[in-house]
């Protein structure tokens, strides 16, 4: 099973709030995958990706560049 990583712990690797989490889902694509409407999580090799895909654009993630 590829290794998952719940929205609570984003938010501790990232030091920030679950506001941020979800308006990088919204805006920058952050592909969140919803269990429930407590319950999100995003598949390592995906968040890489994700980051990955941002390195060039911004420079940052959540930047307002």
């Amino acid at each position: 099973m590829e290794e998952r990583i719940t929205k609570q712990e984003l938010m501790k690797l990232y030091g920030v709030d679950r506001v941020t989490i979800e308006e990088w889902r919204k805006n920058l694509g952050l592909p969140l995958i919803r269990i429930s409407s407590h319950s999100k999580y995003i598949r390592k090799k995906d968040l890489i990706e994700w980051e990955n895909s941002l390195i060039g654009s911004s420079g940052k993630i959540g930047s307002e560049n």
